[in-house]
């Protein structure tokens, strides 16, 4: 079984960081976990989420003092680029990593109806890292499985019902690959089941700077087994359309 994790930056790269910039095409690629001199959540964290992909969706999806959610924060990210730029933020995890971020099952959150601005969600990709003993953890079911798409399908309907009318969510998603078994295609799936509830609003693909995809062993085996490594992950940009208006009684009439 092959699994990725982000890249932890050397000492020579952290002072190689290009500035920070908004992208402007479907294409998102920055050479490093964090931006700036400061560390966005935890790069030690298996699975850590790129800081700049939620800085670049806060800058184009949110404003100043919006209600920014992550229902599976991980090592904290998104909470510390909101925060960079003055956003309000929650953060829940079934296994909380530091004390900002509440305790919580994505499936089940404590949050009233439509009251985020905007939600960002990086969920486990299958069985592939090892995020907690609990055995609530949805990275504990395998994509091969109707259990981990269902256990997604409910995640993802608390999204929709937490989200403000007219306000966007993103969803951090890569496919699945065991090496002998089978391909799963994560994305399309986890696509498919966004469409139920939100509209598309965009597609991205962001390019995945990890360590795996620069050693030869990986490589060699992709070369001689014929597979290929993870090059790239999708992030999914959905949009919650305005309620829609009600119609007059009949008395109105």
């Amino acid at each position: 079984m092959f699994y990725f994790e982000e890249t932890r930056l050397t000492m020579t790269e952290k002072f190689k960081k290009p500035p920070l910039r908004l992208q402007v095409t479907t294409l998102w690629d920055y050479p490093s976990q964090h931006y700036g001199d400061a560390e966005q959540g935890d790069q030690n964290y298996k699975g850590a989420t790129p800081s700049y992909i939620i800085w670049n969706l806060l800058q184009r999806y949110s404003k100043r003092k919006h209600l920014v959610v992550d229902p599976m924060c991980g090592s904290g990210t998104t909470l510390d680029v909101a925060r960079d730029i003055e956003r309000r933020a929650l953060g829940y995890d079934i296994e909380p990593s530091r004390p900002d971020i509440f305790r919580a099952d994505a499936r089940n959150l404590p949050l009233e109806d439509e009251k985020a601005d905007f939600v960002f969600i990086d969920p486990p990709y299958s069985t592939h890292i090892q995020y907690s003993d609990n055995p609530r953890c949805i990275g504990k079911l395998d994509a091969g499985t109707p259990a981990y798409c269902e256990a997604m399908e409910k995640v993802i309907a608390e999204i929709f019902r937490i989200l403000r009318p007219d306000r966007y969510a993103a969803l951090y998603v890569s496919d699945s690959f065991v090496k002998g078994t089978a391909f799963y295609p994560i994305g399309f799936e986890l696509f498919s089941i966004l469409r139920k509830y939100f509209t598309p609003a965009d597609i991205i693909s962001v390019v995945r700077h990890n360590r795996t995809l620069k050693m030869g062993n990986y490589r060699k085996a992709a070369e001689e087994e014929n597979f290929f490594l993870r090059g790239f992950n999708y992030l999914f940009i959905m949009y919650k359309p305005p309620k829609a208006k009600k119609e007059k009684s009949r008395m109105e009439k």
